[in-house]
């Protein structure tokens, strides 16, 4: 058995303190079920609090953080804040697995090629942009369909309270480890450098020739400057990106349980044994989402 530990802390995103209490834990705990853990034994609330931020404020953090973590049969256990001229909240997770159940982020060298799929669309950073920029300077998006955009933004919110625990243990369920070659989350750093954290010091070239998005995503991060389509743009609690060994599963197959589990996925593209390169192919075929 093993311990897994991970440390996420982050500024806000999204004004109602519950809301993004949940964002919180949903973040923080996403990068245990990307190593396909799936028992948290501790979480641990981070909070930096300005001095002047309304007690409703903090406590509403910690109330979402409660409130997400219960699906998982966890809770808050304890933290640590300090005083900080601008909010921070973040958690630190800690589980426990079997070592043989746990999936690498970098591909398996035995594997000569394969398949990738991610399980949300993309975007988040750009959406919740528009999010603040509607309340502060609107003029800014007036060439936008304004029901279309508050609906992006909407389900950009969804996006960030859905948990990967699904995946997780339908992974665990349907005995489908020994199917995936590396599995990791999308985050902070975006699509590219996750995805090539998968190829670090590994021969495989990685392709990616398609993207999900959430609908108005690619024009808003075109005006506000964000590289979405380039696979720089910034996620929070974003989509699980699986390497699959299409020599022992078929792709459709997996994302057909996967289907079943409640989880959506879409093939974005491919691995193989190369140089070490990620390429992410100009003018990528884009699928705009509208609700998932």
């Amino acid at each position: 058995m093993v311990i897994v530990t991970n440390v996420d802390i982050f500024t806000p995103i999204h004004d109602d303190p519950v809301i993004m209490g949940e964002i919180t834990a949903c973040n923080s705990t996403n990068d245990l079920f990307a190593m396909n853990v799936v028992d948290i034994v501790m979480y641990l609330s981070f909070l930096g609090v300005p001095i002047d931020q309304p007690q409703k404020v903090t406590e509403g953090l910690l109330s979402g953080q409660i409130q997400f973590l219960k699906q998982f049969n966890a809770r808050v256990d304890g933290g640590h804040t300090i005083i900080n001229p601008w909010p921070l909240m973040g958690g630190i997770v800690v589980g426990i697995s079997d070592k043989k159940d746990l999936i690498p982020k970098q591909l398996n060298t035995d594997i000569l090629q394969g398949d990738l799929i991610l399980t949300k669309p993309m975007g988040l950073q750009a959406v919740m942009a528009a999010y603040r920029v509607l309340k502060t300077q609107p003029s800014l998006l007036e060439d936008f369909d304004q029901d279309s955009l508050k609906n992006s933004i909407k389900l950009g919110e969804k996006i960030m309270l859905m948990s990967n625990y699904n995946i997780s243990k339908t992974i665990r369920d349907e005995n489908l480890h020994g199917f995936i070659s590396a599995m990791t989350d999308i985050t902070g750093f975006g699509l590219n450098i996750h995805a090539s954290e998968m190829i670090q010091e590994r021969t495989f070239d990685i392709t990616i020739h398609t993207l999900p998005i959430i609908q108005n995503s690619d024009r808003l991060s075109q005006l506000f400057g964000y590289d979405l389509l380039g696979g720089c743009s910034a996620e929070t609690a974003g989509a699980m990106l699986i390497a699959l060994n299409t020599n022992k599963i078929d792709t459709e197959e997996f994302q057909s349980i996967l289907r079943k589990a409640n989880v959506n996925s879409w093939k974005v593209g491919s691995f193989k044994k190369g140089s070490g390169t990620t390429k992410i192919i100009e003018d990528i075929e884009t699928i705009q989402i509208e609700r998932i």
